[in-house]
Protein backbone atom coordinates (compact mmCIF):
# COMPACT_ATOMS: atom_id res chain seq x y z
CA UNK A 1 0.00 0.00 0.00
CA UNK A 2 1.02 3.37 -1.06
CA UNK A 3 0.21 6.57 0.86
CA UNK A 4 0.65 9.95 -0.71
CA UNK A 5 1.23 13.13 1.72
CA UNK A 6 -0.24 16.33 -0.73
CA UNK A 7 1.00 19.67 1.26
CA UNK A 8 -0.65 22.83 -0.63
CA UNK A 9 1.28 25.50 1.90
CA UNK A 10 4.17 27.49 0.99
CA UNK A 11 5.69 27.55 4.60
CA UNK A 12 8.53 24.78 4.81
CA UNK A 13 7.79 22.99 7.98
CA UNK A 14 5.10 24.93 9.38
CA UNK A 15 1.82 23.32 10.79
CA UNK A 16 0.39 21.95 7.52
CA UNK A 17 3.52 20.34 6.60
CA UNK A 18 4.47 18.83 10.10
CA UNK A 19 0.69 17.40 10.46
CA UNK A 20 0.51 15.75 7.20
CA UNK A 21 3.81 14.39 7.96
CA UNK A 22 2.78 13.21 11.45
CA UNK A 23 -0.04 11.29 9.88
CA UNK A 24 2.12 10.02 6.87
CA UNK A 25 4.70 8.84 9.92
CA UNK A 26 1.59 6.98 11.61
CA UNK A 27 0.72 5.49 8.46
CA UNK A 28 4.36 4.26 7.70
CA UNK A 29 4.87 3.04 11.36
CA UNK A 30 1.54 0.88 9.89
CA UNK A 31 3.42 -0.80 7.09
CA UNK A 32 2.00 1.37 4.22
CA UNK A 33 4.85 2.65 2.02
CA UNK A 34 4.96 6.68 2.03
CA UNK A 35 5.62 9.47 -0.70
CA UNK A 36 4.97 13.48 -0.79
CA UNK A 37 4.28 16.39 -2.67
CA UNK A 38 4.80 19.58 -1.85
CA UNK A 39 1.96 21.17 -4.14
CA UNK A 40 3.78 24.38 -3.71
CA UNK A 41 6.86 23.70 -5.68
CA UNK A 42 5.15 22.61 -8.51
CA UNK A 43 4.59 25.32 -11.27
CA UNK A 44 0.83 25.13 -12.56
CA UNK A 45 -0.68 27.21 -15.02
CA UNK A 46 -4.15 27.83 -14.73
CA UNK A 47 -6.69 26.03 -16.86
CA UNK A 48 -7.24 27.68 -19.87
CA UNK A 49 -10.46 26.53 -20.57
CA UNK A 50 -9.88 24.33 -23.93
CA UNK A 51 -12.09 21.80 -22.78
CA UNK A 52 -9.92 19.62 -24.88
CA UNK A 53 -9.88 17.32 -22.55
CA UNK A 54 -14.06 16.89 -22.29
CA UNK A 55 -14.58 17.38 -26.25
CA UNK A 56 -11.57 15.54 -27.83
CA UNK A 57 -11.01 13.02 -24.64
CA UNK A 58 -7.31 14.22 -24.87
CA UNK A 59 -4.77 14.69 -21.62
CA UNK A 60 -4.43 18.22 -20.69
CA UNK A 61 -2.47 20.61 -23.35
CA UNK A 62 -0.65 22.79 -21.11
CA UNK A 63 2.56 20.33 -20.03
CA UNK A 64 3.71 21.83 -16.51
CA UNK A 65 3.73 20.68 -12.91
CA UNK A 66 0.28 19.63 -13.07
CA UNK A 67 1.69 16.10 -15.13
CA UNK A 68 3.49 15.39 -11.80
CA UNK A 69 0.95 15.86 -9.74
CA UNK A 70 -1.02 13.36 -11.72
CA UNK A 71 1.52 10.59 -11.97
CA UNK A 72 1.31 10.71 -7.83
CA UNK A 73 -2.21 10.31 -7.90
CA UNK A 74 -2.36 7.33 -9.88
CA UNK A 75 0.99 5.30 -8.68
CA UNK A 76 -0.85 5.36 -4.80
CA UNK A 77 -3.22 3.42 -3.05
CA UNK A 78 -4.72 6.83 -0.59
CA UNK A 79 -4.01 10.47 -0.15
CA UNK A 80 -3.38 12.68 2.65
CA UNK A 81 -4.32 16.50 1.52
CA UNK A 82 -3.14 19.43 3.67
CA UNK A 83 -3.45 22.94 3.19
CA UNK A 84 -3.65 26.70 5.38
CA UNK A 85 -6.05 28.84 4.93
CA UNK A 86 -6.04 31.97 3.88
CA UNK A 87 -8.92 34.83 3.84
CA UNK A 88 -11.66 32.29 4.46
CA UNK A 89 -10.41 29.17 2.07
CA UNK A 90 -7.30 27.32 1.61
CA UNK A 91 -4.12 28.53 0.12
CA UNK A 92 -4.46 29.39 -3.90
CA UNK A 93 -2.52 26.62 -5.04
CA UNK A 94 -5.08 24.17 -3.83
CA UNK A 95 -8.09 25.81 -6.43
CA UNK A 96 -5.46 26.08 -9.04
CA UNK A 97 -5.18 22.82 -9.08
CA UNK A 98 -8.96 22.17 -8.60
CA UNK A 99 -9.74 24.16 -12.00
CA UNK A 100 -6.78 21.72 -13.69
CA UNK A 101 -8.63 18.32 -12.40
CA UNK A 102 -11.08 19.03 -15.14
CA UNK A 103 -9.14 16.26 -16.85
CA UNK A 104 -10.01 14.03 -14.46
CA UNK A 105 -13.97 14.21 -15.15
CA UNK A 106 -13.99 14.18 -18.92
CA UNK A 107 -10.59 12.68 -19.80
CA UNK A 108 -8.99 9.34 -20.55
CA UNK A 109 -7.72 9.58 -16.73
CA UNK A 110 -9.82 7.14 -14.86
CA UNK A 111 -11.43 8.11 -11.96
CA UNK A 112 -9.78 6.55 -8.65
CA UNK A 113 -12.08 5.78 -5.96
CA UNK A 114 -9.63 5.79 -3.78
CA UNK A 115 -9.51 7.01 0.11
CA UNK A 116 -8.32 10.30 0.75
CA UNK A 117 -8.13 12.51 4.00
CA UNK A 118 -8.64 16.25 4.73
CA UNK A 119 -6.01 18.61 7.29
CA UNK A 120 -7.15 21.95 7.19
CA UNK A 121 -5.45 24.83 9.20
CA UNK A 122 -6.35 27.90 10.81
CA UNK A 123 -4.86 30.82 12.39
CA UNK A 124 -8.09 32.19 13.63
CA UNK A 125 -11.61 30.12 14.45
CA UNK A 126 -14.48 31.89 12.48
CA UNK A 127 -12.18 32.71 9.43
CA UNK A 128 -11.91 29.12 7.98
CA UNK A 129 -15.73 28.65 6.55
CA UNK A 130 -14.93 27.15 3.05
CA UNK A 131 -11.35 25.83 3.80
CA UNK A 132 -12.40 22.44 4.38
CA UNK A 133 -15.38 21.96 1.51
CA UNK A 134 -12.49 23.41 -0.69
CA UNK A 135 -9.94 21.18 -0.02
CA UNK A 136 -12.97 18.60 -0.40
CA UNK A 137 -13.92 19.83 -3.66
CA UNK A 138 -10.12 19.13 -4.40
CA UNK A 139 -10.51 15.88 -3.54
CA UNK A 140 -13.87 15.18 -5.21
CA UNK A 141 -12.76 16.30 -8.51
CA UNK A 142 -9.45 13.96 -8.13
CA UNK A 143 -12.01 10.62 -7.98
CA UNK A 144 -10.83 10.14 -4.24
CA UNK A 145 -13.40 8.95 -1.46
CA UNK A 146 -12.96 11.31 1.64
CA UNK A 147 -12.97 9.24 4.77
CA UNK A 148 -11.83 11.65 7.49
CA UNK A 149 -10.92 15.48 7.70
CA UNK A 150 -10.13 17.49 10.24
CA UNK A 151 -9.50 21.37 10.92
CA UNK A 152 -6.62 22.14 13.32
CA UNK A 153 -6.14 25.87 15.07
CA UNK A 154 -2.14 27.43 15.09
CA UNK A 155 -1.01 30.69 13.96
CA UNK A 156 2.76 31.09 14.36
CA UNK A 157 4.82 28.71 12.18
CA UNK A 158 5.14 25.42 13.53
CA UNK A 159 3.74 25.58 16.81
CA UNK A 160 1.30 22.91 16.16
CA UNK A 161 4.11 20.71 17.69
CA UNK A 162 3.53 22.39 21.29
CA UNK A 163 -0.81 20.78 20.86
CA UNK A 164 0.17 17.08 22.03
CA UNK A 165 -3.92 17.03 21.06
CA UNK A 166 -3.46 17.89 17.56
CA UNK A 167 -0.55 15.07 16.72
CA UNK A 168 -2.15 12.73 18.26
CA UNK A 169 -4.89 13.61 15.95
CA UNK A 170 -3.36 14.17 12.94
CA UNK A 171 -1.97 10.17 13.68
CA UNK A 172 -5.39 9.36 13.75
CA UNK A 173 -5.75 10.74 10.31
CA UNK A 174 -2.54 8.53 9.70
CA UNK A 175 -4.54 5.42 11.16
CA UNK A 176 -7.93 5.91 9.36
CA UNK A 177 -6.40 6.45 5.98
CA UNK A 178 -4.44 3.00 6.61
CA UNK A 179 -7.45 1.23 7.82
CA UNK A 180 -9.29 2.62 4.68
CA UNK A 181 -6.59 1.70 2.08
CA UNK A 182 -6.57 -1.80 3.57
CA UNK A 183 -10.33 -2.27 3.43
CA UNK A 184 -12.70 -3.13 -0.39
CA UNK A 185 -14.01 0.11 -1.40
CA UNK A 186 -17.60 -1.24 -0.69
CA UNK A 187 -16.67 -1.34 3.51
CA UNK A 188 -14.68 2.21 3.17
CA UNK A 189 -16.75 4.73 5.52
CA UNK A 190 -16.30 8.05 6.88
CA UNK A 191 -14.80 8.82 9.94
CA UNK A 192 -14.06 11.80 10.39
CA UNK A 193 -16.00 15.61 11.81
CA UNK A 194 -19.70 15.19 12.50
CA UNK A 195 -21.15 17.19 9.36
CA UNK A 196 -24.85 18.20 8.27
CA UNK A 197 -24.72 16.66 4.77
CA UNK A 198 -24.18 13.00 4.88
CA UNK A 199 -23.17 12.98 1.00
CA UNK A 200 -20.33 15.19 0.88
CA UNK A 201 -19.83 16.17 5.08
CA UNK A 202 -19.94 19.49 4.94
CA UNK A 203 -22.05 22.22 6.12
CA UNK A 204 -22.40 25.31 3.25
CA UNK A 205 -26.10 25.38 2.04
CA UNK A 206 -28.23 27.29 0.26
CA UNK A 207 -32.54 28.01 0.25
CA UNK A 208 -33.93 27.29 -3.39
CA UNK A 209 -38.25 27.27 -3.21
CA UNK A 210 -38.47 26.35 0.28
CA UNK A 211 -35.72 23.32 -0.15
CA UNK A 212 -32.45 23.15 1.37
CA UNK A 213 -29.34 22.34 -1.36
CA UNK A 214 -26.02 21.49 -0.28
CA UNK A 215 -23.76 23.55 -2.21
CA UNK A 216 -21.06 20.95 -2.66
CA UNK A 217 -22.99 17.86 -3.60
CA UNK A 218 -26.31 19.32 -4.51
CA UNK A 219 -28.21 16.93 -2.02
CA UNK A 220 -31.43 18.29 -0.95
CA UNK A 221 -33.08 18.51 2.44
CA UNK A 222 -36.46 19.78 3.90
CA UNK A 223 -36.19 21.57 7.07
CA UNK A 224 -38.68 20.27 9.60
CA UNK A 225 -39.08 21.03 13.21
CA UNK A 226 -38.99 18.27 15.77
CA UNK A 227 -39.47 17.95 19.49
CA UNK A 228 -39.30 21.97 19.28
CA UNK A 229 -35.73 21.90 17.36
CA UNK A 230 -34.78 21.46 13.64
CA UNK A 231 -34.07 18.69 11.87
CA UNK A 232 -33.07 18.14 8.42
CA UNK A 233 -34.59 15.40 5.97
CA UNK A 234 -32.81 14.70 3.15
CA UNK A 235 -33.84 13.18 -0.01
CA UNK A 236 -32.15 9.62 -0.58
CA UNK A 237 -32.08 10.55 -3.90
CA UNK A 238 -30.06 13.23 -4.37
CA UNK A 239 -27.84 11.59 -1.71
CA UNK A 240 -27.62 8.81 -4.36
CA UNK A 241 -27.35 10.81 -7.45
CA UNK A 242 -25.41 13.64 -6.08
CA UNK A 243 -22.96 16.21 -7.95
CA UNK A 244 -19.86 14.28 -7.51
CA UNK A 245 -21.42 10.49 -7.93
CA UNK A 246 -20.79 8.54 -11.25
CA UNK A 247 -24.41 9.29 -12.32
CA UNK A 248 -24.33 12.81 -11.31
CA UNK A 249 -21.00 13.57 -13.59
CA UNK A 250 -22.38 11.61 -16.04
CA UNK A 251 -25.12 13.51 -15.98
CA UNK A 252 -23.34 16.97 -15.82
CA UNK A 253 -21.22 15.50 -18.90
CA UNK A 254 -24.24 14.49 -21.25
CA UNK A 255 -26.79 17.13 -20.56
CA UNK A 256 -24.70 20.30 -20.09
CA UNK A 257 -21.05 19.85 -21.28
CA UNK A 258 -21.22 17.92 -24.54
CA UNK A 259 -23.81 19.64 -25.91
CA UNK A 260 -21.92 23.09 -25.85
CA UNK A 261 -19.62 22.13 -28.00
CA UNK A 262 -21.77 21.54 -30.66
CA UNK A 263 -23.77 24.86 -29.35
CA UNK A 264 -21.21 26.95 -30.08
CA UNK A 265 -19.57 25.57 -33.62
CA UNK A 266 -23.59 26.65 -34.97
CA UNK A 267 -22.91 29.85 -33.75
CA UNK A 268 -19.40 30.95 -33.66
CA UNK A 269 -20.06 33.03 -37.01
CA UNK A 270 -22.47 35.32 -35.29
CA UNK A 271 -20.90 35.17 -32.21
CA UNK A 272 -17.26 36.55 -33.62
CA UNK A 273 -19.86 39.09 -35.87
CA UNK A 274 -21.23 40.43 -32.58
CA UNK A 275 -17.85 40.65 -30.48
CA UNK A 276 -16.16 42.60 -33.15
CA UNK A 277 -16.57 45.68 -31.39
CA UNK A 278 -15.00 44.93 -28.03
CA UNK A 279 -11.95 43.82 -29.88
CA UNK A 280 -11.78 47.22 -31.53
CA UNK A 281 -13.01 49.30 -27.92
CA UNK A 282 -9.39 47.53 -26.63
CA UNK A 283 -7.37 48.58 -29.46
CA UNK A 284 -8.23 52.43 -28.67
CA UNK A 285 -7.97 51.85 -24.80
CA UNK A 286 -3.80 50.51 -25.97
CA UNK A 287 -3.50 53.84 -28.23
Amino acid sequence: MKVLGLIGSYRKLGNTEVLVKEALMEAQRLGAEIDMLRLTDLRVEPCKGCMACAFKQEECRISDGWSTFRDKLIENDAVILGAPTYFLGPAGIIKMITDRNIAFQYGPIQRTGKPGAVIGVSGVKGWEPFALPMLNVFMFTCGLRIIDQVMFYAQGPGEIVLNDSALQRARKVGFNIFDAASESAEKRTYVGEQSVCPACHQNLFSVKNGILECALCQAKAEIKMVNGGIKLVFDPETLKSHRWSEEGLLENFSSAILPSGPRFLKERNEIEKRTRKYRVFERKIVE
